[in-house]
């Protein structure tokens, strides 16, 4: 697909817990078009988003190939599982719904990798080589830049912690905020114990964060910072950090 001024575009689509969100990029200098974000409420299930993906590709008139973040372990652009969506997702292939409309699926990696692809764009003239990169949202993704590549499937937010007694985004995700009415300060003091955790176990030398509450970061990254002596940086790109990285990938 090309625009009024000849330049290609790219699509990338990132599926959350709660919704799914969309960006539209120009792949000559991968400034961004438009961003919107589509709400689940009480549809996830594979027909439902599938249509929202095409809905929202006939509302933008775009033609072209898409790229995919996905919320669990994907295999070879197959979905293995999905924590925050349902075992309905378990070996689905987003290509035989889109071929059959006539649309490639260039890309289907997991939600936080692809975030991670954003994040490399940012931090590639950086002097630390090894950062940890988080997703805040439904649960807690991670993905890994280690001398300016990713480290894909590093899903450290799903490792049980024995002295938290649950898994690091059980305790301290965004939605465990919702779930268990947290003040802002409790999910700071929560989230540096995820942070400490991650950092003795794999040290970075800086850590980025995306997600929706990184909207919100003026609220709450100076008292994160102060409770860590490791530089943590927000992505630019903030919560559309993960549809930017699938588009990226096209």
């Amino acid at each position: 697909m090309t625009n009024k001024k000849g330049h290609l575009k790219a699509l990338g689509v990132d599926i959350g817990g709660s919704s799914t969100k969309f960006c539209l990029i120009d792949k000559k200098d991968k400034s961004i078009l438009k961003t919107i974000t589509v709400p689940h409420k009480d549809e996830n299930g594979t027909e439902e988003i599938c249509s929202k993906i095409l809905h929202q590709m006939k509302e933008w008139e775009f033609e072209g190939s898409i790229g995919i973040g996905f919320p669990g372990i994907v295999k070879n652009q197959v979905i293995f599982d999905a924590p925050n969506l349902g075992n309905n997702w378990n070996g689905y292939d987003f290509r035989t719904y889109f071929t059959s409309h006539e649309i490639d699926v260039t890309s289907v990696l997991n939600d936080a990798d692809a975030a991670t692809m954003a994040m490399i764009e940012q931090s590639k003239d950086w002097s630390e080589h090894e950062i940890l990169c988080l997703t805040i949202g439904t649960g807690i993704g991670s993905g890994w830049i280690s001398k300016g590549q990713l480290t894909a499937g590093t899903e450290y937010g799903r490792e049980y912690s024995p002295e938290l007694q649950c898994t690091l985004e059980q305790w301290a995700s965004a939605k465990v905020i919702i779930e268990e009415e947290l003040s802002l300060h409790e999910w700071i003091l929560r989230f540096s114990d995820v942070l400490d955790i991650l950092i003795e176990e794999y040290s970075p030398e800086a850590i980025m964060l995306c997600g929706g509450i990184t909207t919100e970061k003026e609220d709450w990254l100076a008292e994160l910072q102060a409770l860590q002596s490791i530089r943590i940086v927000i992505s630019d790109y903030e919560e559309y950090t993960g549809a930017y990285g699938a588009s990226l990938l096209i």
